[in-house]
């Protein structure tokens, strides 16, 4: 039945048939609406010195798509950032209607000597208003600097290490990263590998959306195991 014929239909049936139908259309425009995740972090997330087509979120939207997914990635990364900064601008940087956030700060507080504890707190925080916003959170640590604990009291999932597809005991491939840059941000090829890993992380999560929205704010069961303790020192 056409939509036109199942208005008229209504239209005989009085104002209950009516609200009935307008109702259940727009639950349909809902459910067609695709799930916005925010990739929210510094340089690492904004794409230093690349096209945005080529930083990690467009290619994350782009491979979430091809395997079906009806999903929007929007970039909320800023160079420079620290998690201070983040903290500053969540609001903003993650606007209404995100369902999904990837968290991703902790580098530049490290190369600017940022207290360890100050640093743990601004992580917290944002993991802690993203999740009272029943948003599902994804939160990537350091290799040397774990942030599972932080992750796990919040209902967070943990993702231990954002450059584990590029590099080797901290050191990267060059053939991942940008010439002429002593920081030895990543390319396109070096976010094209990061982004295979974060795939079926991301779709766990999309999995498990619908029932995340009806849980509380904080305590689900969005978790991975925890993984070795490491010394939290210095950057990669």
């Amino acid at each position: 039945m056409g939509k036109y014929q199942l208005i008229k239909r209504a239209l005989s049936g009085g104002a209950g048939a009516l609200i009935g139908v307008v109702l259940a259309a727009f639950a349909s425009a809902a459910r067609a609406e695709p799930v916005t995740i925010v990739a929210f972090g510094d340089s690492n997330t904004a794409g230093f010195r690349l096209f945005e087509k080529n930083a990690y979120p467009a290619q994350l939207e782009q491979a979430l798509r091809a395997k079906g997914h009806d999903v929007r990635v929007l970039n909320s990364g800023v160079s420079g950032n620290t998690s201070s900064m983040g903290l500053a601008r969540l609001d903003q940087a993650v606007p209404p209607g995100t369902k999904i956030a990837i968290v991703y700060f902790g580098r530049n507080d490290v190369r600017w000597g940022v207290e360890p504890a100050k640093f743990r707190a601004n992580i917290d925080a944002i993991v802690k208003r993203l999740r009272a916003r029943d948003i599902q959170v994804l939160l990537i640590g350091l290799r040397t600097f774990s942030l599972a604990d932080i992750a796990a009291a919040n209902g967070a999932l943990y993702y231990p290490d954002f450059f584990a597809a590029v590099s080797r005991e901290g050191e990267k491939d060059p053939k991942y990263t940008l010439i002429f840059d002593p920081i030895q941000h990543l390319n396109a090829a070096g976010y094209e590998a990061v982004v295979a890993r974060l795939v079926p992380v991301v779709e766990s999560m999309l999995a498990r959306q619908p029932a995340a929205e009806a849980e509380p704010a904080t305590g689900h069961a969005l978790s991975v195991p925890m993984p070795a303790a490491r010394p939290q020192s210095a950057a990669q």
